[in-house]
């Protein structure tokens, strides 16, 4: 019986990651710092972007929501809500890991 290719396909990637570690080709020792800067910096900038956006979408939604009266006996909620939905996500997460 053979594997599932995503497990084909995660088995690829890690022998390749084994193989960049092992020739440690990394930007400072290629002489790249400048390359290796841009990229962290692009990455800050791309995770500053989607916090800024998620804070913005969570006080619009707070103000729209606002206006149905059935949401407000539900915001006392909203904390357990959320937090049971991280544990169930994390499960999944480690669940589909696992296998």
């Amino acid at each position: 019986m053979g594997i599932a290719p995503y497990q084909y396909v995660l088995g690829q990637r890690m022998e390749k990651a084994k193989e960049l570690l092992q020739q440690r080709k990394y930007a400072i020792a290629l002489h790249q710092t400048v390359y290796g800067l841009l990229l962290v910096c692009a990455f800050s900038v791309g995770l500053a972007v989607v916090l800024v956006t998620i804070g913005l979408v969570i006080i619009y939604a707070h103000q729209w929501l606002k206006r149905f009266s059935w949401v407000q006996p539900l915001q006392q909620y909203t904390p357990i809500i959320s937090a049971i939905a991280v544990i169930i996500g994390g499960s999944i997460l480690m669940v589909c890991a696992v296998i």
